[in-house]
């Protein structure tokens, strides 16, 4: 009898363990995926002219092919899962937070644009876009931006150069500022996404 009982002990044990373990995984890539774009993101206010420049950027579906670069693709980090999921829970954290004083205080996000590499992960970019070093068909203006990129050891951000990757026009859809007003107005802080 206890044998019997033993037996359907390690047989229950051998098929819910693993149909548990598997059934989290799918769980958490699910949330994952759903809470990864625009339409999650910009549920908050505060994120409505980030989903709206990027809804007009080539990032953001705006190309012949209607390809779309979710929001975690650039603004986590990809260098493993354990970054990513420590990114995603902290990022989580501070834009609810955000969100919250924001009913106090507008966020001022163009003064924010100077800390951009801080926002953006070099590591999604070059999912999409590897061998930018050995490609043969790029501008030499662009062949030489990308060696000294790659020869920088770190130095160098994506953002460095592509700075307002993404994000079409951002400036226009922020609280204009008195300073973001004046640039918007003549062309100096926004140029078209690359």
């Amino acid at each position: 009898m206890k044998i019997r009982i033993w037996i359907f002990l390690i047989l229950g044990l051998c098929v819910l363990t693993p149909a548990f373990v598997a059934g989290s995984w799918i769980l958490t890539q699910s949330a994952l995926e759903a809470t990864a774009g625009a339409e999650f993101c910009s549920v908050c206010h505060t994120m409505k002219p980030f989903a709206e420049s990027h809804a007009a950027d080539v990032h953001g579906g705006a190309n012949p092919k209607g390809l779309v670069a979710p929001c975690a693709n650039c603004h986590l980090p990809h260098t493993g899962r354990t970054d990513y999921l420590l990114a995603k829970a902290e990022t989580g954290i501070i834009d609810v937070w955000g969100e919250f004083l924001s009913i106090f205080r507008e966020p001022d996000w163009a003064a924010g644009l100077e800390r951009r590499g801080d926002f953006v992960y070099d590591s999604g970019c070059l999912i999409c876009h590897a061998g930018l070093d050995r490609a043969p068909d790029q501008q030499p203006a662009a062949l030489y931006g990308h060696r000294a990129y790659f020869a920088n050891d770190g130095e160098m951000q994506c953002v460095t150069c592509h700075m307002h990757v993404g994000h079409k026009d951002l400036l226009d859809h922020l609280s204009p500022t008195p300073e973001t007003s004046k640039e918007a107005k003549t062309g100096t802080a926004d140029t078209p996404s690359e």
